[in-house]
């Protein structure tokens, strides 16, 4: 399921590129630091980050998406790993980011006691995964998918987990038809984020937090 032909599609959508830019701006780079991407599938976020001057290091467990993301971002190291199991030394990376990772794993929070290992003290972290409370969930339906998170349920896991939310909010909202919330819904979805029945309803949720240097 994934290969080359899907992370071609997915990637180019403006939905990723949208997901893209504010994660980007979750993360609150500056340079010289060390960034991970966890799951960094065909490499398009990693490629992203290239074109803003940042060099990062992305993992994947599979080794078709290293190798696509090797060949999509050529200055960012790739490495097959898993997200359960990092292979990088503890206190490794400033930034750590995962774009639509987390509904595939079995176990989120142990995967966020590993991802807090390798932040250094006050590094962040930046999710995007899609959110429960979408009103038309069969948009996102994957076999693949082990638990689908609403914003509360999920800020709780990263909370117990030893980090510290800094911003939470959803995009995309459901217009009544799936073609119209893609036509229409994507490309406006600023303007739907003040109105308070999409506000958490939105398709895709983001998060960011900061490890807590107290745990």
């Amino acid at each position: 399921m994934y290969d080359e032909r899907y992370y071609r599609y997915r990637e180019s959508t403006r939905d990723f590129r949208i997901e893209a830019e504010i994660l980007y701006k979750l993360l609150k780079l500056e340079p010289g630091l060390r960034i991970l991407e966890v799951g960094c599938g065909g490499g398009a976020f990693l490629s992203y980050l290239e074109e803003k001057g940042y060099k990062a290091v992305g993992v994947d467990i599979l080794e078709e998406s290293v190798r696509l993301a090797s060949q999509r971002a050529k200055n960012c190291e790739v490495i097959c790993g898993d997200a359960m199991r990092l292979p990088f030394e503890s206190a490794s990376f400033d930034r750590l980011v995962s774009h639509h990772l987390v509904e595939h794993l079995e176990d989120l929070s142990e995967a966020l006691r590993e991802w807090k290992r390798v932040l250094k003290p006050g590094g962040i972290m930046a999710i995007c995964t899609p959110n429960r409370l979408y009103p038309s969930p069969r948009i996102f339906e994957d076999p693949s998918h082990v638990h689908i998170f609403d914003g509360k349920e999920l800020k709780n896991v990263v909370e117990r987990a030893g980090f510290s939310v800094e911003d939470s909010l959803t995009i995309f909202p459901h217009l009544w038809r799936d073609k119209i919330s893609v036509n229409i819904g994507v490309p406006l979805y600023r303007f739907f984020a003040f109105m308070p029945y999409f506000k958490d309803r939105g398709r895709s949720l983001l998060l960011s937090a900061r490890k807590n240097d107290r745990r």
